[in-house]
């Protein structure tokens, strides 16, 4: 592991998950942080997933190699994996370089494919290098804004404990908890902000706090949360009684409290959310406890954002950017979660395999942009008409794969030959030109026509081949097939 980079150490099994959750969500092969060896002459696989890889080198020179070109021009890089490791196999190696916030370069993420990688993944692969450079970069600081602040010992843990979280849900229920306690109040809320569409929503809540705010969206100017976020600044409310006109937290929810504080986390001289804590008396509050939660949202603050941004990165991951459906990735997960509950459960799910008819005559009649259109438009009816529970995801080409938990035979057709019959009844505008599109499927259950749940797909796709030879547009049910 590199000493060049401070703080990595501390930080190394979280990068490293973190490192494997954005290989699998890219589908790459293997994932490697590099990062500046001491002599500053090479560069280092500091944290790699999976550990093995017996084709790939541990150490590279900086100048005159591929990847130290990534970290010397700042540029990013998508290329041949042999022009990139001479003995490797076929495939291909995107890389992003790290930088820490004062712009200083000090290693590369990439990413090892066995095949052609996705076109959004060298922008994916970017967002998540900044992220690492912010993550290495904020450990250093709070390392040594901390040595000022040792003898809030409450704090020192909160920070420790929350610093690394990369999700956002479970770091903003960590962050209410330590605020609880911190200022000793009786209740805690943790908000974030979007400064650009100048609107939050509260993410977690702890204690006595008013039920229903978690997920509530609110404005910059209807409570005293949304004022200290769009204004970027600290709210110390000594005395609430009487003031339920104006809520502390959403409009329409009166909190009760007789007094609180709410203190915006600031990154960049921007809010990017706010904690907010209440007492039950007025000025239930001391200044040390204002004072604590000051410092708890500065060093808090770039934690947040990592989290946001990592959330960002990991949806761009998942899904389809034509579609905006769940891509293949994403829905063999949920497919596997399906399976995985079938199994040990014993209820039924149904799958379908749905085709768009002839879609290579719209390509090659109208061109590329009208085939992503019908594309564009049958993902919008799918993701209107699905029940709620059931998922769908954008399979590969024009086809589109649909998981119905707990769902039998009859429900299954049913609910895919509602989608058939709204999909053909839909006309694509082309330049004009109305198109009419079909859609074919074919559906399976579990354990009504398949005994193994792990062949569902395959028998979805037998039915849909079966809708395909009985003149397409119309919803075709699997065969039944014994244990394989």
């Amino acid at each position: 592991m590199s000493e060049s980079v401070p703080g990595l150490e501390r930080v190394a099994s979280e990068l490293r998950a973190w490192l494997e959750a954005l290989r699998l969500a890219l589908g790459a092969e293997r994932g490697c942080l590099w990062t500046l060896a001491d002599t500053a002459d090479r560069l280092q696989a500091a944290l790699c997933t999976p550990v093995e890889a017996a084709d790939s080198p541990d150490e590279v020179p900086l100048h005159g190699h591929a990847l130290g070109w990534v970290v010397v021009e700042g540029v990013s890089l998508r290329a041949a994996r042999r022009q990139v490791f001479r003995k490797a196999p076929d495939g291909w190696v995107v890389a992003a370089p790290v930088s820490e916030r004062r712009g200083e370069r000090v290693g590369c993420v990439a990413m090892e494919f066995d095949g052609v990688p996705r076109l959004d993944a060298p922008r994916a692969l970017e967002l998540a290098a900044e992220l690492a450079g912010r993550l290495l970069g904020d450990v250093r600081a709070t390392e040594a804004a901390l040595s000022d602040v040792k003898k809030y010992e409450e704090l020192y843990g909160a920070i420790h404990d929350l610093d690394r979280e990369l999700d956002l849900n479970e770091l903003a229920s960590g962050v209410c908890a330590r605020a609880r306690r911190v200022a000793g109040a009786r209740g805690a809320a943790v908000a974030a902000w979007d400064q650009t569409a100048k609107e939050g929503r509260i993410i977690a809540t702890e204690g006595e706090v008013p039920r229903g705010l978690a997920a509530v969206r609110l404005d910059g100017e209807s409570s005293f949360l949304g004022l200290a976020m769009s204004n970027a600044t600290v709210l110390p409310r000594d005395d609430l009684t009487g003031r339920e006109k104006f809520p502390l937290y959403v409009e329409g929810v009166a909190s009760h409290a007789g007094s609180a504080i709410i203190v915006p986390m600031i990154v960049d001289g921007d809010a990017i959310g706010a904690l907010a804590v209440e007492y039950q008396q007025p000025r239930g509050y001391a200044e040390r406890d204002l004072e604590r939660l000051k410092v708890l949202a500065l060093f808090v603050g770039p934690a947040f954002r990592n989290a946001v941004e990592f959330g960002e990165v990991k949806q761009l991951s998942l899904t389809d950017t034509l579609t905006g459906l769940p891509n293949r990735r994403s829905t063999e997960r949920i497919l596997a979660s399906t399976i995985a509950v079938a199994e040990r459960t014993g209820s039924p799910f149904a799958v379908a395999v749905a085709d768009v008819d002839h879609f290579k005559r719209v390509n090659d009649r109208y061109g590329h942009d009208a085939g992503d259109l019908v594309l564009q438009t049958v993902s919008r009816v799918i993701r209107e008409t699905i029940r709620p529970g059931d998922h769908a995801g954008r399979w590969g080409g024009e086809e589109f794969l649909i998981v119905l938990p707990s769902t039998a035979l009859e429900d299954a057709a049913r609910a895919i030959e509602r989608i058939r019959r709204k999909v053909e009844a839909v006309q694509v505008d082309w330049e004009g030109r109305p198109l009419t599109v079909t859609l074919s499927a074919g559906v399976t259950a579990y354990p009504e026509l398949i005994r193994n749940a792990a062949a569902a797909v395959a028998s979805a796709d037998a039915a849909l081949y079966k809708a395909k030879r009985a003149g397409r547009n119309t919803v075709a049910l699997a065969e039944m097939r014994g244990p394989v």
